[in-house]
């Protein structure tokens, strides 16, 4: 019985962190600046 609930709630764990990672969820939010198209981000480009 113990072993069927710790099944399930690993399927549903596993099933929960693949649904946010199609959707591009994230618990610490975005990671990269953004920035409006045109402007210069690189050190090489001139």
């Amino acid at each position: 019985m113990l072993y069927r609930g710790y099944l399930i709630s690993g399927i549903l764990i596993l099933a929960l962190f693949a649904t946010g990672q199609y959707r591009g969820w994230s618990v610490f939010g975005a990671s990269e600046t953004k920035s409006p198209p045109g402007t210069a981000r690189g050190i090489y480009h001139k």
